[in-house]
């Protein structure tokens, strides 16, 4: 899925991982402000910026993945 659409389902509180994290990573979001699964939290625009890799390749986290 894309990132947009990524945003969309972390800001219901569904989980969301990246091809790039590891199997225990995934992010949700409250507003604007992204929150990791380690309760790191920064902003969706700030994150983001400059990284046209997470444009795509965003999928729902399952503890099955692992």
């Amino acid at each position: 899925m894309t990132l947009l659409e990524a945003k969309e389902l972390a800001q219901k509180g569904i989980k969301v991982t990246h091809r790039y994290f590891t199997d225990e990573e995934y992010m949700i979001m409250k507003g604007n402000i992204i929150i990791f699964e380690d309760d790191v939290q920064i902003f969706f625009d700030e994150w983001t910026k400059g990284k046209d890799y997470l444009t795509d390749g965003w999928s729902l986290f399952s503890a099955e993945n692992k």
